[in-house]
């Protein structure tokens, strides 16, 4: 039942993340990669899933917090690029985030801010269920 209850809440989520994502990306030359790259995996303990992870291509984030070339965060990052160069952030563009004509599109932590409290709910009513039962008098 545990189990069942998360993969339905992420499924759930997973949903409302992708039509988040779709409502802010309206160009025509939009391919819908990046709405397909979303995904939410799980990773379980002792057959009680553990973790849930939501994971997308890359360049989400940069459209989530409003970066891009010569517009870089506080601390940078680096990456390998499918040809396997490897690359790292401008410092020129190092805490810039937010001020060039890019603007932040949260497309993910809204979604997540409305679902967790859900989760929460489930979860305790879960743990509650099973902590009144091991007290009932057999």
């Amino acid at each position: 039942m545990w189990n069942e209850r998360i993969k339905a809440w992420g499924g759930d989520t997973l949903t409302s993340i992708k039509g988040s994502y779709a409502a802010m990306t309206t160009s025509v030359q939009q391919t819908g990669e990046g709405e397909r790259s979303i995904k939410v995996r799980y990773r379980q303990d002792y057959g009680q899933i553990a973790t849930i992870s939501f994971r997308f291509n890359r360049y989400l984030a940069f459209l989530h917090k409003g970066a891009g070339k010569g517009v870089g965060g506080a601390k940078g990052s680096t990456w390998t690029t499918k040809s396997g160069k490897k690359k790292s952030t401008n410092p020129k563009s190092l805490g810039k985030l937010g001020t060039g004509k890019r603007k932040a599109k949260e497309w993910l932590n809204p979604q997540l801010d409305r679902a967790i409290p859900k989760l929460a709910d489930q979860l305790l009513e879960e743990k509650w269920d099973g902590a009144m039962k091991a007290l009932e008098l057999k």
